[in-house]
């Protein structure tokens, strides 16, 4: 790994030596992935994005949340986890990718919240929301959702969220023709507005929400109980996903929910990342500009169902999107492979006012 930092370190030598803004220097470093790796690269259209899970209902459905933007994936050819031969950033594997992440986030601090303040987290993204006509038939569309919460700085003090159904009417594909598919219901908690302390915004669910709860990822309290340790991490994630079998993909994908909540600490993201690369089977899939127009560095899982798609900032190391393609193998039988099923941004910032969101 040596050499790989100093030839990283040359890299973005200016973007980390510079002021506050890194626009350019970020600019600069994805045009040279990008000049790496174009010779050889295959280009495939980003249509549009999702959000936590897909809900099925019989005979209709909701789904949640929403971003979206037009842009381009260029996916290497090769073998993307290939070890270097030399200090050559075409050759970078996942492992580094995401070493060198970690690397880029230490010291890395979040932004103090004032007494009366909020952490403003903002999720604009695209989900899938399907109706199941039976076992076998049934329909998807793709909806476009924007979820914005407010947390105060005394996290047992009252949290709101608000969210916004944007667009509904992105027909993905089904075993009947579009003029017979509704399109699925928008459910009382599809949107809304909600209040409740430590984000207890629906007291009436099972089961019920409480303040410092460990298993929480949303709560404060859950990353307050991690290991720093990447390998107990790791331990970690497969504790949290062993009902699900802890396969790679499902340690990736709960990976990346975990991040997407905005509410991990800035000084648990390097060892979280390294976690991360202890995954089998992720792949780096060169430069490509995230739904909120940021470029970042993506790397994949592919478990011929899905390709989940994690979105790195190569300057600041920060997590700033993700993707979910049909694989070769979808989970529905009606959805063509490549088909984009869904991917969010997520944006943090502090805000004055609950209910209000701070000036860009």
């Amino acid at each position: 790994m040596n050499e790989l930092d100093e030839t990283l370190e040359r890299l973005h030598r200016d973007a980390r030596r510079a002021p506050a803004d890194l626009t350019a220097a970020r600019a600069k470093l994805m045009a040279e992935l990008d000049a790496v790796s174009a010779p050889d690269a295959t280009v495939l259209p980003l249509r549009a994005g999702r959000r936590r899970a897909r809900r099925f209902a019989l005979p209709v459905a909701a789904a949640v949340a929403g971003v979206a933007a037009a842009t381009v994936v260029v996916v290497q050819s090769g073998s993307p986890g290939a070890p270097p031969a030399g200090p050559d950033v075409r050759l970078m594997s996942a492992t580094e990718v995401l070493t060198k992440a970690a690397d880029l986030s230490v010291g890395a601090v979040d932004q103090p919240l004032a007494p009366g303040q909020f952490r403003y987290v903002v999720e604009h993204t695209w989900v899938t929301s399907g109706v199941r006509l039976n076992g076998t038939t049934g329909y998807t569309y793709l909806w476009e959702q924007q979820i914005q919460r407010w947390i105060p700085a005394d996290e047992h003090d009252v949290w709101q969220e608000n969210r916004k159904i944007l667009s509904t009417g992105k027909f993905l594909g089904g075993t009947v023709p579009q003029a017979q598919a509704p399109e699925p219901e928008i459910t009382d908690t599809d949107q809304g507005q909600w209040q409740g302390r430590c984000g207890d915004f629906f007291p009436a669910s099972k089961p019920a929400k409480t303040c410092d709860d460990p298993a929480d990822w949303d709560g404060p309290a859950f990353y307050a109980t991690l290991p720093r340790d990447p390998a107990q991490l790791y331990a970690k994630l497969q504790d949290l996903t062993k009902v699900r079998g802890s396969t790679p993909a499902v340690l990736f994908h709960y990976g990346i929910e975990i991040l997407r909540s905005g509410m991990m600490p800035a000084s648990l993201r390097p060892a979280w990342y390294r976690a991360l690369a202890m995954i089998p089977g992720i792949q780096v899939l060169a430069a490509e500009t995230n739904l909120d127009g940021r470029a970042g560095v993506a790397l994949g899982l592919d478990d011929r169902h899905e390709l989940t798609q994690l979105i790195i900032d190569p300057v600041t190391g920060q997590f700033i999107g993700e993707r979910t393609i049909a694989g070769a193998q979808p989970n529905e039988p009606w959805i063509k492979p490549g088909t984009e099923l869904g991917a969010s941004a997520i944006t943090t910032a502090v805000a004055d006012r609950i209910g209000v969101a701070p000036a860009k």
